[in-house]
């Protein structure tokens, strides 16, 4: 019997926290997806079988990353985001868009059937507008979190910084750290990146576009 190895993925995101959030969440997915660092990705890009590519605040050093990722793997691009991808929108060089939302088995699913050649589309579950009502819909009230830690765990989990977080929502940034604090007690962490995890892991949502965009 021949075995199969683990689809080997990257991630070019200009947040670190986001590739530290998924590594952790795809840790017990270890024998079907291998996701590796960006460093270890460019050394030896043609054994990658998936490059995810996060389009929000990108710079011009990470697009020459895509860029040589792109080249020497011969592979498509896929837009892994937040954003949501709008109604006929054509997705040109990408082979597909995936949401940040999808929980992490689905996820896997998905990345093996990009590495298999398909086209994969996959938006998150509609829900009411807003992050609050997405963390609802998630089943995260058990975390008895606040609206306003819930609020904030959206935007950590999406990759913004507490002064980012802090202009967003005009607090101070001890108020944020405030709330930051109480937000990982509830949710039994200690770091951000394991918070940020926590999010992806419970399907927090951005915001919707009327209250703002990342980016």
């Amino acid at each position: 019997m021949i075995a199969v190895r683990p689809v080997r993925a990257t991630l070019v995101d200009n947040y670190e926290l986001a590739a530290a959030g998924l590594q952790a969440v795809l840790r017990p997915y270890a024998g079907r997806l291998n996701l590796v660092d960006l460093d270890t990705a460019l050394r030896d890009p043609a054994s990658l079988d998936v490059i995810l590519y996060e389009p929000v605040h990108q710079t011009p050093a990470s697009q020459e990353v895509l860029r040589r990722l792109i080249s020497g793997s011969q592979r498509r691009a896929v837009i892994y985001s937040w954003r949501d991808r709008a109604d006929g929108a054509a997705y040109g060089s990408f082979a597909g868009h995936l949401s940040k939302a999808l929980p992490a088995e689905e996820l896997v699913t998905a990345v093996e059937a990009l590495a298999a050649g398909e086209q994969v589309i996959s938006v998150r579950v509609p829900v009411d507008k807003g992050p609050l009502k997405a963390v609802a819909a998630a089943g995260t009230s058990d975390f008895d979190l606040t609206p306003r830690e819930a609020e904030i765990l959206s935007l950590v989990t999406q990759g913004l910084t507490n002064a980012e977080i802090g202009g967003r929502l005009y607090l101070s940034i001890n108020s944020v750290k405030t709330y930051i604090r109480t937000a990982y007690r509830k949710i039994d962490v200690s770091r951000r990146a394991q918070a940020v995890a926590w999010g992806m892991e419970h399907g927090l949502a951005p915001l919707s576009d009327s209250d703002g965009q990342v980016g």
